[in-house]
């Protein structure tokens, strides 16, 4: 890779936060931004505020745009559409015009959740039509047409259940379990009939780097080897953290209707079909990538179990 500016959009969110150091480490010049400005690193850029927006590619001159805003929250989604497709749509139209103006090179991270789940044969692969079937998942869908028609340097990763972040940004399903254990819960329930497939955040970045070096632009999965339900990962999260005096229970998805009335797919199951065809998918199986993750990011969860070694 030769990128010498790198402009990060979101940089405050989970995965922005978890990738920000990685880059960091290989480039000299990372500007990272988000619209509230959480750290001392980050710089203040809302993606829906073209004139900013402007002004950031005009004295920057990145590069590589790595576009991570997003409203990903889908219940919020559902309630605030206009939001929704002003910031994952609308504003991602922008930052790909002004990448394809500055000659920059555009990641723009989607999600499983274009696909709408009904997928009987199989894992979704880069070459299924989406479908979606909620306001998070269009507008993503709808930024992904955009990248793809307004800058020829692109990047679409579509990304599975996000795991990262640690304590102070994991706001996640993963982060969620953990905490419930930490309560003191003897009984945690999690649903047993949606399926998916998580992306470890460092290995979401060691694969992104490898194929920046390919130059071969277009749509990607990168998510971790294997599938399962969310009951699933929070059996394999007790296990890791040697709980064997918790009970975790299967539910369907009706009992969380209240917290989560959002409509979600019934599996978001992807397969790295593309990453495969370039022999460059170093993305890890999702049980081993988790405990990774937990010894690394919640080590005195785990104190008695030695910390995993992470790939570079």
């Amino acid at each position: 890779m030769s990128f010498e500016r790198i402009l990060i959009t979101g940089a405050g969110g989970m995965l922005g936060n978890a990738i920000h150091p990685y880059f960091k480490e290989r480039f000299p010049n990372v500007m990272a931004t988000d619209k509230v400005v959480s750290e001392t690193w980050i710089t203040q850029l809302d993606i829906r505020d073209d004139e900013r927006v402007r002004a950031v590619f005009a004295e920057f001159e990145p590069d590589l745009v790595l576009n991570l805003a997003a409203e990903t929250d889908l219940e919020y989604c559902e309630l605030h559409a206009d939001v929704a497709k002003a910031v994952n749509a609308d504003a991602t139209a922008r930052v790909a015009q002004y990448a394809e103006a500055y000659g920059a090179t555009l990641v723009y991270i989607s999600t499983a959740g274009v696909f709408d789940g009904k997928k009987e044969d199989g894992l979704y692969t880069e070459q299924d039509v989406p479908n979606p079937i909620m306001v998070y998942g269009q507008t993503k869908f709808d930024g992904e047409v955009h990248v793809a028609n307004l800058c020829s340097r692109h990047y679409i990763i579509r990304a599975g259940w996000m795991v990262g972040g640690g304590p102070a940004k994991d706001h996640k399903f993963v982060s969620k379990i953990l905490e419930q254990i930490g309560e003191g819960r003897s009984r945690i329930h999690a649903v047993a009939d949606k399926w998916g497939t998580p992306t470890y955040t460092h290995d979401f970045a060691m694969t992104l780097f490898r194929l920046l070096d390919t130059q071969q632009y277009g749509t990607y999965h990168m998510v971790c080897e294997g599938t399962g339900s969310r009951f699933d990962v929070a059996k394999e999260i007790v296990r890791i953290c040697e709980r064997d005096d918790i009970e975790v229970v299967p539910v369907d998805s009706e009992f969380f209707r209240d917290e989560y009335p959002a409509p979600r797919p019934r599996s978001e199951m992807l397969i790295n079909a593309n990453l495969n065809e370039l022999g460059i998918n170093s993305m890890r199986g999702w049980k081993e990538a988790l405990e990774d993750y937990i010894h690394t990011d919640y080590a005195s969860w785990c104190a008695s179990t030695p910390r995993l070694r992470r790939p570079a």
